[in-house]
Order: structure tokens, then sequence, then C-alpha cells
């Protein structure tokens, strides 16, 4: 985003791409400022159409301070535009409403900006009628589309738009700013921003007290799956299968189990789940790197069956009922 500042032309159309929690709404906020900002230094370049290779000169563009800014950043400038799914679905009034709206000139800023998040979730009818907007787009309009990745919408759309990728946050900084700015124990931040896979609001969403309980209990469940018995694990799925909202999680938390047990005999420093150390250390003696690859196969299947909307339950008992055979199966060296 700071090339495009410092080129001085800003295209008609943005994509943003990358997992969620990495930034790209806040960015798409911050470019808003960016194309409205009314600081000195910004009426500056808008006047001259100057551009920079001093990274220094944009530390303070936009101000963040002026109005326009302030009213971007608390969503009631009347020229920018947010869109966000309803339901899962962005439909198609929305998009009629958006291209409306951006056809009208500025009502005080310089640039109509509308942000619309997760487009690849528009359906069809709402796709085709944003496609018609992009191939004419109007003077002083950028529209910014947030999308996980490129595949998930219409080609047409993503040949109109020029692309900009957000990176997974590094370990390391997302860490720092959980300590910092959100309060997380210095033990603890390392072990969730592993978990979060590069996304900050993942990381959020980690309940500091209860959901890292849950994660304990998780991975001692895990730990002696092979020598519960038949009736436990089933009980075990029950638990497991109660609330579709944590599903996803449950998967998180297993591939990181078996991947730190996979790990730990090449380097131990390297494992997630830090707290659980020797759980990680006992399971490492029982299972092969033939079996672990399995298991991970195993839990992916799994995950993906019930994103397809398979019958939760059952996969979670075949899921369970599968490792714990295949750990039963190790045991006797058949």
């Amino acid at each position: 985003m700071l090339r495009i500042l410092k080129s001085g032309r800003i295209p008609h159309s943005l994509l943003f791409l990358g997992i969620d929690g990495v930034g790209k709404r806040s960015a798409a906020v911050r470019l808003a400022m960016a194309c409205n900002c009314v600081s000195n230094a910004a009426q500056q370049r808008q006047s001259d159409g100057s551009s920079s290779d001093n990274p220094e000169e944009f530390s303070d563009y936009p101000c963040g301070q002026c109005s326009p800014c302030l009213r971007i950043a608390a969503g009631i400038h009347p020229d920018v535009t947010s869109i966000q799914p309803e339901a899962g679905v962005i439909k198609i009034g929305e998009i009629r409403n958006l291209c409306q709206i951006l056809s009208m000139k500025p009502f005080e800023g310089r640039d109509r900006v509308a942000i619309l998040s997760d487009a690849h979730l528009m359906n069809p009818p709402a796709s085709n009628a944003l496609l018609k907007m992009l191939e004419e787009p109007p003077e002083h309009t950028l529209l910014i589309l947030t999308a996980r990745q490129s595949s998930d919408l219409l080609p047409t759309i993503v040949s109109r738009c020029l692309h900009i990728r957000f990176n997974p946050v590094s370990r390391t900084a997302l860490s720092e700013a959980l300590i910092k700015r959100h309060g997380f124990g210095a033990d603890e931040a390392p072990i969730v921003a592993a978990l979060a896979g590069g996304s900050f609001s993942r990381a959020l969403s980690i309940k500091k007290a209860t959901w890292m309980s849950w994660r304990g209990w998780l991975i001692t469940e895990m730990s002696r799956l092979g020598s519960s018995p038949f009736h436990v694990v089933l009980a075990f799925s029950e638990k497991l299968s109660k609330n579709r909202d944590t599903i996803s999680d449950v998967f998180e938390v297993m591939l990181s189990w078996f991947r730190d047990i996979l790990i730990f005999t090449c380097d131990p420093t390297h494992v997630i789940n830090r707290d659980h150390l020797e759980h990680v250390k006992e399971a490492s003696r029982r299972y092969s790197r033939s079996d672990l690859l399995q298991s991970v196969n195993a839990v992916k299947s799994a995950q993906a069956n019930i994103e397809a909307k398979t019958n939760i339950r059952l996969s979670m008992d075949r899921l369970l009922l599968r490792l714990w055979q295949q750990q039963n199966l190790e045991k006797t060296g058949n």
C-alpha cells in the first residue's frame, strides 16, 4: 500500500488478498483516509502529484487526526461506504446500491471509497453487477475488495483489480503485540501466536482462561486416546461434536498436537504446545513417522468432510475411532 501512496497514482480498484485477521480491512480504511486526508502534507501531495521514494515522508500520511480521517475511522464519513456479508452472503441489492452511490460525485471529499469486505461471499448475481461497474469505473472513486484468495472470485473481477497480498503475521510480531497491547503473559503469548497461524483476530479470539483450559483438556484426552476404552472414545467424540462453532478449533489443536509429536525428535524448541511438552515427549515414543502422517491426513479428511456439511458426529466418530485403532494396532505390533 505504501508503494501506491508513493507513486501518487491510486487505481480505481484494488484486491486485498490474505487469510482472515491479517489487517486487510484495517489497511483499506487507512487507504480511504489517505484519499481524503486534509493535512498539510496530504494537500501538498495531492496538489503537485508528487511521488517519493523516502518512506519517512509517508510516516504521517494519512495524519489520522483531521476531521475526514477521524470520521472515516469511526465509519461515519459520507464518501466512504463499507459493505460486509449478512448471514454469510453479499446479495445483488447491496451491490446495486453501492454502484448507485459510486456513480455520484464525492459529497465533500476528494474521492468516494467503497470497501467490500469478504468479496468472495458475493452470490453470482452480485458478482455480475459489480463487474459492470468495474468495466467503467466512475472518476474519483476507489473500490477496495478483500478476499482470502483470488480463485474465490470471478476471473473477470480479479483481472480488473490491482492485487495486494497480505502475508500472515509472524509469530514473533504477533506474540509481542499480544504482550504489549492485550495483556497476554510472556509464557502464554508465544503459544497463542503459534496456534493463531498468523492471524491477529484469531489470536484475540483465543480466550486466555477458558480457551486455553479447553485446549489443555483436549490435548490431555488426545494423549491418552489409545489407552481409553471404546465407550470413552465415543463419549469424547460426543463432547467434541456438540458445538459446530468450536469444530475448527478442535481440528487446529489436533493438527498442532500431531505436528509437535512429529517435530519433537528433530527439534523440541519448535514445539507449539510447550506447556504440554511432557505429553508430547511421551507420545513421540509411541508413534512412527508413518503413523503421524496418517493421523494428520485423517484429521484433514474429517475437517474437509465437515466443511462440506457432512454429519459432524459421524465424521468425528469415524476420525477418533480411526486414531484409536491406529494406536492400538501400533501397541500390538499388527
